[in-house]
């Protein structure tokens, strides 16, 4: 049995050295131990001797772009389970049928596809619900905003920061990783400290005006909103304060809106 460890999150470079140096070696999915920082796994012979990457390659295999897409959203899940599983999907790609990923019935696939799935829309929910906060650094505005991934998707949303933002010096961290842009260049750090995120700013009470303001109480639909914005981000959303108080409100609201538009 070969083990190897990987200690970066996501690991899609690690997994990949990993990966190259195993086919070259011809060693099959069941003869090979993932580890990663989440879990450890071990065989039924006890602890085997961890071994990383090397870039001493023998056999060097192409595989379909597609295919490479598909692996760097899935070990973007935090599923620890996530190596083996595109290793496994990997190997049989080259030993059994270069066109697998198109086998939408196939069990690995399927397990697969529910990964990228699952990482694509927790990066869509970023997009959505990060909430910047205004710090002034040595003189310059500076934004920042404290996310909670449920996977590791921050670096697939930074190039939409970046061209969102391009012209703004912002941090976006989350409980892994903090990235850094000063409007030209992307820094990346790990573990940052959330505290470095005020508990509100200027920003904040205008962004609250707004929203109460466009809150359209005639189309509330309470599970429908819970269903796309879960109340586990509601923390980091000012917004959000404001929301059950509007819910209550919405009946005599909406029946204002009748009164009023009968009026003209």
């Amino acid at each position: 049995m070969k083990t190897i460890a990987i200690t970066s999150v996501p690991g899609f470079d690690e997994w990949r050295e990993a990966s190259r140096e195993c086919l070259a070696h011809g060693i099959p999915p069941e003869d090979i131990i993932w580890q990663n920082v989440q879990s450890v796994q071990d065989d039924l012979f006890g602890h085997q001797e961890q071994t990383r990457a090397t870039n001493k390659l023998q056999i060097k295999h192409s595989i379909p772009k597609s295919a490479l897409v598909l692996f760097k959203y899935a070990l973007c899940h935090s599923d620890t389970n996530r190596f083996a599983l595109c290793y496994r999907v990997l190997w049989r790609i080259i030993y059994e049928n270069r066109n697998l990923t198109q086998l939408k019935t196939d069990e690995d696939i399927i397990q697969l596809y529910m990964l990228v799935k699952a990482v694509k829309r927790d990066a869509y929910k970023m997009s959505a619900f990060l909430r910047f906060k205004e710090l002034e650094i040595e003189g310059k505005e500076h934004f920042v905003a404290w996310y909670e991934p449920e996977h590791y998707s921050l670096e697939i949303k930074l190039d939409f920061f970046r061209t969102r933002f391009k012209n703004m010096r912002w941090s976006i961290l989350t409980p892994y990783r903090g990235a850094h842009w000063d409007t030209e260049t992307l820094l990346l750090e790990n573990n940052p400290d959330p505290s470095a995120v005020p508990d509100d700013d200027r920003i904040e009470k205008y962004w609250l005006t707004y929203y109460a303001n466009i809150f359209n109480p005639a189309r509330i639909k309470t599970n429908a909103m819970l269903n796309q914005m879960p109340r586990k981000y509601w923390k980091n959303m000012p917004e959000t304060s404001l929301i059950d108080d509007m819910i209550k409100q919405s009946g005599a609201r909406a029946y204002k809106m009748i009164i009023d538009g009968n009026k003209h």
